[in-house]
């Protein structure tokens, strides 16, 4: 049902925007109604709009991949080429990112416990609560400012550069364009990430067992990371699974800061020009990475905790 909804959502919000795209292409320039109205009919977009959503609906159940036709924009290119090469880059961002707000949440949260009361925890408290409440758009512009602006070591635009030329070459274009949208985009996963583990970690840290870990003697820091953040893990697996949608929102405000062509760079250029098979395409992928990383995340938990299964 929830799938079905947002489907639908995809489908009509776009249409709810004011123009289409046949007039925003018009925009600018001097094209007479006629020429307008021949380009709002090669869109498909003169169609009452309960054909346009049974043909939407068609490309959807009908088709696997599923076919949402060609885009306006792009024309000749069909959606699921558009969507087929910007996705991989979208999905090593949030890979990479992830991977990275993991380890310093899980680092920095072990060490938190080790040096309670210390400014140190206190510190990286008040810095996940900066990062969390902070737009990503706005840490994104402060690190070009600083890292491409001011200090000019790293690039501002794009996901790889002019002439990337091959193999290793191309390697390290990828490489640096990279930098800066995931150290922005770990900022942001990281700030909600470490608030929920070091909450997780004062409850695990009254429970029996971490005082009898104590008393025996064990060093701080096997009771830090073995004990106490290894069972507090739990809250944060459930998290990553249903925060996908506030990740993917992260994602497209990154992208297009940094001009990097991934699918949120796709769905703002989409937005612009009402290019609404683009958008219903992007909307229904990122619709279905949502609901996969809830699934996965209902899995770990099972994994990891068994007590869930009975």
């Amino acid at each position: 049902m929830v799938f079905f909804a947002a489907i639908n959502l995809d489908f009509f919000l776009p249409r709810f925007a004011p123009g289409n795209a046949a007039e925003i292409f018009a925009s600018g320039t001097r094209l007479p109604s006629s020429e307008i109205a021949l380009l709002t009919e090669r869109f498909g977009l003169d169609k009452p709009l309960y054909i346009q959503y049974e043909l939407f609906l068609k490309g959807i159940f009908a088709n696997w991949p599923p076919d949402f036709g060609v885009s306006f924009q792009y024309y000749p290119y069909s959606v699921s080429y558009l969507i087929g090469v910007r996705i991989p880059w979208t999905l090593l961002l949030i890979a990479i990112s992830l991977l990275l707000s993991f380890q310093i949440s899980y680092l920095l949260a072990g060490f938190s416990t080790i040096k309670r009361g210390s400014k140190f925890e206190f510190g990286s408290l008040y810095g996940s609560i900066i990062f969390w409440s902070t737009p990503a758009f706005w840490i994104g512009m402060i690190l070009i400012w600083v890292f491409a602006v001011w200090l000019g070591w790293l690039p501002v635009f794009g996901s790889i550069g002019f002439k990337p030329g091959s193999g290793l070459s191309y390697a390290y274009s990828v490489i640096i364009h990279l930098i800066l949208p995931v150290l922005t985009l770990t900022a942001v996963i990281f700030g909600q990430n470490y608030f929920v583990l070091r909450g997780a970690s004062q409850e695990v840290i009254k429970n029996d067992y971490v005082l009898a870990a104590k008393a025996r003697g064990i060093k701080k820091s096997t009771i830090a990371f073995g004990y106490v953040i290894r069972n507090s893990l739990l809250p944060l697996v459930s998290l990553t699974g249903y925060s996908f949608a506030s990740i993917l929102s992260a994602v497209v405000l990154v992208e297009a800061v940094f001009g990097y062509t991934g699918i949120g760079d796709l769905i703002v250029d989409g937005i612009l020009n009402r290019d609404y098979p683009v958008l219903e395409g992007s909307f229904f992928y990122m619709t279905l990475i949502v609901v996969i990383g809830g699934l996965i995340g209902d899995l770990l938990l099972l994994k990891l905790d068994p007590r869930l299964r009975r």
